[in-house]
């Protein structure tokens, strides 16, 4: 989601954009769609593949993490995962 003052994505950002959410979830490999997870908010091309709940869910990344803690991983390890899925 586009906040108000965000610039426009450029044609190569939002076909990054879509590749990502074209992957599993990094976290817990739910099967695509992903959400595509700003890792810095306007850097378009450090996104993180992430399904619903380990996103937005109560135990996600805007949750309490619980998800996250459980695998061990923080926003790195999963944009290395989506990294090594779009590439690999």
């Amino acid at each position: 989601m586009r906040t108000k003052n965000s610039k426009p994505f450029t044609r190569g950002e939002s076909a990054h954009i879509e590749a990502v959410k074209s992957v599993a979830c990094a976290v817990c490999d739910a099967p695509p769609p992903s959400a595509a997870h700003h890792i810095n908010q306007g850097d378009h091309y450090t996104t993180v593949a992430l399904c619903w709940e380990c996103h937005q869910g109560k135990q996600g990344w805007h949750g309490d993490k619980t998800l996250w803690r459980i695998r061990k991983m923080d926003e790195l390890d999963a944009l290395n995962i989506t990294i090594g899925r779009l590439h690999g």
